[in-house]
């Protein structure tokens, strides 16, 4: 069985958001969202991600994806400020206001957070962790930040979740963005050694109290070899030798060696890994809520099909029982918002005056009405902003077959010419597409007056 395509990492954002808000709130009115999404995309992730965008958008997820990015270069310039506070808390560690340095004592205190840090990091990717619990700290208290709405909230926890789903992915995010801090605040730690070095005067000394001498000499021999490899010379450890300049030379290939180029290193193979991992993230096929998304479109499927499996040959109007004259009028709401008026303003209420949701029931029922009342005129009012699709042409087919004459209002300002095409398109027998209600009012009264 071929891989699902792969997906984008704010698509997987939004759709990861959506879900855990329909979690905790139940589920969204998806209906409008699911028929676009039908009729636009064909295969089906790409008709779940397009469903999720769409409700992302009703819901102001996508607002609040798009506020964290604005956030981005506010929260490097923070980063920026912690880099500079512990580089200088390095460089204090080894200059300070005193001339004369331990060598050893300054090269660990150099290297050895951040050796510590990279071993901890290590060890996490080892184990299998993925740096939740930091991570999900941090959500928190970004969230928390001034300006912070419930949605900024929902997405980071969603982004958190879609790493978590890669093995590995959050412990390789994590690890890059930790490598990257060391990375700067090592290079400016080494040009403030190199600094301070080439026009201060001080005196870097290997003294001991308990040690043995050999021991220094051994860690300077075997620590030296590597920068040696580099150009770095190694300080002399004759007795009675002061050799400022080779332990100053140690110290900065120290620095350079085990520290900078180590943390570069494993910052660009974070950065590889982490592209690698995120370039193969996917839908989650087996999650419960995808399955089920994916049975609701399998039936908009079906529904599409019986629908052209019939459009060739549309049954013939019904006539009137007994042989009744059509007369009258019929208004109806077809798949409209729940906020918009009804009946709409500025039209009259005739005596069949309804508005549904589309489920099949009440087609049904509504059909079976104008079949009784046959009205001379039926004024069917859509929403504009929205994509017909096979089933509204369905509906609208089998209305107009119990009725004399019928024409389409469309409300929201937007979206005319897309009906007036689809109408063409689909040869529906309509007298008229309207987008006022004025026009679309003495059409409809056209029938008192004979018209």
């Amino acid at each position: 069985m071929p891989s699902p395509p792969t997906a984008s990492l704010s698509q997987l954002i939004l759709l990861r958001a959506v879900q855990r808000l329909e979690a905790q709130q139940g589920p969204l009115d998806d209906s409008q969202a699911m028929r676009e999404a039908h009729a636009q995309q064909r295969t089906m992730p790409q008709r779940l991600l397009a469903r999720s965008d769409w409700l992302a958008r009703e819901q102001a997820l996508d607002v609040a994806l798009a506020q964290w990015r604005g956030r981005l270069p506010w929260l490097a310039l923070v980063a920026a400020l912690l880099i500079g506070l512990l580089s200088f808390s390095l460089l204090q560690a080894v200059v300070g206001g005193n001339r004369q340095i331990n060598a050893v004592a300054a090269l660990l205190a150099v290297l050895g957070p951040h050796l510590l840090s990279l071993a901890l990091w290590l060890l996490l990717l080892v184990a299998g962790g993925e740096g939740g619990g930091v991570a999900r700290w941090a959500a928190w208290a970004g969230s928390r930040l001034p300006g912070g709405t419930p949605a900024q909230a929902l997405v980071l926890e969603a982004g958190l979740d879609v790493l978590g789903r890669k093995k590995g992915l959050s412990a390789w995010a994590l690890g890059a963005v930790n490598h990257a801090i060391w990375s700067l605040a090592l290079l400016l730690t080494l040009g403030g050694l190199i600094f301070a070095f080439s026009f201060l005067a001080y005196r870097l000394t290997w003294e001991t109290t308990i040690l043995d001498a050999g021991f220094f000499a051994g860690f300077a021999r075997i620590s030296g070899w590597l920068p040696g490899l580099l150009g770095f010379a190694s300080p002399q450890l004759d007795v009675g030798a002061d050799d400022n300049r080779g332990w100053a030379l140690w110290l900065l290939g120290c620095t350079l060696v085990y520290g900078l180029v180590l943390r570069v290193i494993a910052l660009l193979v974070s950065i590889w890994r982490t592209r690698r991992l995120l370039a193969g993230l996917r839908l989650d096929s087996e999650d419960p809520q995808l399955r089920q998304l994916m049975q609701r479109f399998a039936a908009l499927d079906a529904s599409a099909l019986l629908d052209a499996e019939h459009h060739r040959a549309p049954p013939p109007p019904a006539p009137p029982e007994g042989g009744r004259v059509m007369q009258g009028a019929a208004l109806l709401g077809y798949e409209l918002p729940p906020s918009l008026p009804w009946p709409p303003v500025g039209l009259p209420a005739p005596p069949l005056a309804q508005r549904i949701a589309g489920a099949a029931d009440e087609k049904r029922r509504l059909l079976a009405q104008l079949q009784d009342l046959a009205p001379q005129r039926l004024l069917l009012v859509c929403h504009g902003p929205s994509s017909p699709d096979r089933g509204t042409e369905r509906f609208v087919r089998e209305a107009l077959q119990r009725v004399g004459a019928g024409a389409l209002l469309l409300s929201g300002e937007t979206g005319a010419a897309r009906w007036r095409s689809w109408v063409a398109d689909c040869a529906l027998p309509l007298q008229a597409v309207f987008d006022a209600p004025a026009p679309a009012r003495a059409w409809l009264e056209g029938v008192e007056h004979g018209r």
